[in-house]
This record gives C-alpha cells, structure tokens and sequence, in this order.
C-alpha cells in the first residue's frame, strides 16, 4: 500500500528497535493506546506482550481496515484524528507521531488521563521536550512538558530506521504524567512569554496585552526556569482585577 507523504507516513522498519519500543512501554496487563499504528508492525509486538487491551487510532482509512482484518477482535481500530478524540484513558500510551503534528498531539495528550508515553518524534522535537532554561532549544514545548511530564530522551533513532526514511533523525522519549493540571491563565502566561523569550519579562508580557505594578523579575523569559514560571503566574494572577 503507497504511503501518504500528506500524513507523515515513516514505517519504523528495524525488528529490534520495534521490540525496544514495546518492551519500554511494559503493556502486559494494562490499557494501551497506539497513536498512528500504519501496518500494524508495531501493534504486533505489543500484543504479543499481552495488554489488557489495546486501542488503535488510525487517520488513514486504508489502513484502519487493513488493521481492522488483520486483528479482528483482539485490537479495538478508531478510524479518525487523534486530535479529534475525546474521553479517551488509557495506562500507557505509544505511537511513532506524524512529525508535522508533534506539538498539537503532546498539548492534546495533556487533556488525556494515562500514566506513560512512549513516543517516537523528531529529534529536534525531543530536544525540546527536555531543553533547560537559556539553551537555544527552550521554549513554550520544554516548559509545558516539564510540568505536565517527566520527559527523558531514552533513544536517538537514525533516519535510515525508516521506510521512507525521513530527512531528520528521530528520537524515543519517555513521558511519565505527573500529578499537575495546568489551568488556562497558566497556559496562557506561558505562551506570552516565549512568543517574546528574548525580550524582559515585563516587556514580554506587555506586548502579549498584560501590564501589571507587580514587581518582576528582571530577567528575559528564556531565563526562567519552569518553577520561576509558576511563581511568576501566580504573582501576576494576584495583581489583576478579579
């Protein structure tokens, strides 16, 4: 079947990196969820390390099908977006993400209750995910997934790992959930911040339409670590009319 260059479709193709991927999410017992399964290779492996259940999300109605004769009753197949999903859980979590979609499905996988991720994304992305304060790659992604998630990177996959191989290589992150909600004056700080993170923290927030006499710290938003952010939200939660 021709894969759908529109979708993002990279089949991780090596056996061993495919059981690496299963053996790290630890199914046996509990309620898997697969974002992007394509072929099913992946699927295969995780079965036969015997989950509760296992849940499949395929954009792709080609292969929802294909999946659907494949493993008959044994896999539940959702034909549809995984953006577009609601009132999903599960235990664990795994999918090798549509690269162009990477950011959209870690903020929507924030909604969703579950205890582990396991995912396949872009190197860069995964750099991200886990960037320390004053690195280049930190932004909005590090912070958010560093309050919602415990990130590590636990694997670089070289691009030649696909079929088609992509033009970057990639990268297995781990997520583990932890017990945080963020709340929408947070989430919004946070992005008024590093929409200007070179700039000072009072300038950043008066261009993101937010003046405040609270008293801030007088560093650029690059700067802050993700504690000083939750302070700093809080501080300037206080100074606003309620």
């Amino acid at each position: 079947m021709k894969l759908k260059k529109s979708l993002g479709q990279h089949f991780l193709s090596s056996p061993s990196l495919l059981e690496f991927e299963a053996t790290l999410a630890n199914p046996k017992g509990k309620d898997v969820i697969e974002i992007g399964p394509g072929d099913g290779r992946l699927t295969e492996k995780l079965l036969e390390k015997k989950p509760a259940s296992l849940t499949v999300i395929e954009k792709d109605s080609r292969w929802a099908e294909s999946l659907k004769e494949k493993f008959g009753e044994r896999v539940t197949v959702i034909e549809g977006d995984i953006l577009k999903q609601k009132g999903l859980s599960a235990d664990v979590i795994v999918g090798n993400l549509p690269y162009y979609i990477s950011s959209p499905i870690i903020f929507s996988l924030a909604m969703m209750p579950f205890k582990s991720a396991i995912l396949m994304v872009q190197l860069e992305f995964a750099k991200r995910m886990v960037a320390e304060p004053k690195t280049s790659e930190y932004g909005r992604l590090s912070v958010t997934s560093q309050l919602l998630f415990q990130p590590k990177l636990v694997k670089k996959v070289k691009k030649g790992s696909f079929t088609p191989p992509p033009k970057v290589d990639s990268a297995i992150i781990l997520l583990k959930r932890k017990d945080f909600d963020m709340d929408p004056f947070q989430e919004r700080i946070i992005r008024i911040l590093f929409q200007h993170k070179n700039q000072l923290v009072r300038n950043a927030l008066k261009h993101g339409g937010i003046e405040t006499d609270a008293k801030l710290p007088k560093k650029r938003a690059r700067e802050l670590s993700k504690e000083d952010i939750l302070v700093l939200t809080e501080t300037i939660r206080a100074s606003l009319p309620s």
